[in-house]
């Protein structure tokens, strides 16, 4: 199985924000993607797709992606290729980027992130725990000596508590959130279904929760979606709770990984991401590197102008 983004379930959200599905198959390859509409063109996006279990997969994939771009009027195809995992531990999913170039693939800005943490959770939880950084593992196992407990919701209604959180930290930080009205619907589209999940960190006294987060489930892994913590109980760590919280309920549902969503390597210290990246690997696993975000144009002029706009205003052309 490949990635979330490439699921049933995120194929439903698409839909849910009015966005045309395309899935296709072929030898030794299967991809989803969108249909993305902007003020000058339209694309067709794959997200962590197509999906390959080997190399060679890769034209034929685009071959079917470009065609069907073509008879969608869609200027050019954006994908984020994967290569399917062996069992080993260290292998990668990332393609070369010569063989993506050799493709006629030309790299952009990521869209998804590069890089990833996870943490397998195959193992007995103590192990688990052992990978983690001390103070994480004291955390969790002293978290209820203060007073602070961790709910799993499948009510939707809950994201509120994430929204209200999420503002608090965009206020204090500047961060760029997602709009309310997108989170929401990931929650009336995900969480009904068992697809996601939202978790609360409750303190006692206090009468909403400090801490809340959405995650994605699917047959393989956990991923760590959204979450924000109170920035008044931070003292708390609240924010390291959660987590700990959230893969030890995912081990005991048999899951194999938890996937922490986007970092950036270690040696990367000047990144807006190099803070949350060193919390995310404080929890032990190990770095997977994708191929990045690449494309390949289908209308050759309405892309040429495309091109030139995003130079000045960005991926809203």
């Amino acid at each position: 199985m490949g990635h979330f983004l490439q699921s049933e379930a995120w194929a439903r959200l698409q839909r849910a924000q009015d966005r045309e599905v395309v899935r296709l198959e072929g030898d030794g390859w299967r991809v989803q993607a969108f249909v993305e509409r902007g003020r000058l063109n339209s694309r067709l996006y794959a997200p962590y797709g197509p999906q390959l279990d080997r190399p060679e997969a890769l034209r034929p994939a685009l071959d079917a992606l470009r065609a069907e771009a073509r008879r969608l009027g869609a200027a050019f195809i954006r994908v984020e290729p994967v290569l399917a995992q062996a069992p080993g531990p260290d292998d990668q999913p990332g393609l070369p980027p010569a063989l993506l170039e050799a493709a006629g693939l030309r790299r952009v800005a990521r869209v998804q992130p590069e890089h990833t943490q996870r943490v397998d959770l195959s193992r007995p939880f103590d192990e688990v725990l052992k990978g983690m950084r001390k103070t994480n593992r004291n955390l969790h196992r002293n978290f209820g000596k203060k007073g602070l407990s961790v709910r799993s919701s499948g009510d939707p209604a809950d994201i509120e508590h994430l929204l209200r959180l999420l503002r608090e930290v965009s206020d204090r930080t500047g961060m760029h959130a997602h709009a309310d009205a997108y989170l929401r619907t990931q929650a009336q589209t995900l969480v009904p279904g068992g697809d996601a999940r939202i978790y609360l960190v409750e303190l006692d006294g206090e009468e909403l929760p400090i801490a809340a987060s959405l995650v994605y489930d699917d047959e393989e892994r956990r991923y760590y979606g959204h979450a924000a913590a109170s920035t008044a109980h931070r003292n708390l760590s609240p924010g390291v709770i959660l987590v700990t919280s959230m893969m030890q309920e995912a081990h005991e549902a048999g899951l194999g990984e938890f996937d922490l969503y986007g970092v950036v390597p270690p040696e990367v210290t000047d990144h807006a991401w190099s803070g949350f990246s060193d919390f995310k690997r404080s929890f032990g696993g190990r770095q997977v590197d994708y191929s990045g975000t690449w494309e390949l144009g289908v209308r050759p002029l309405s892309y040429a102008v495309y091109s030139l706009a995003r130079r000045f205003v960005g991926d809203r052309a």
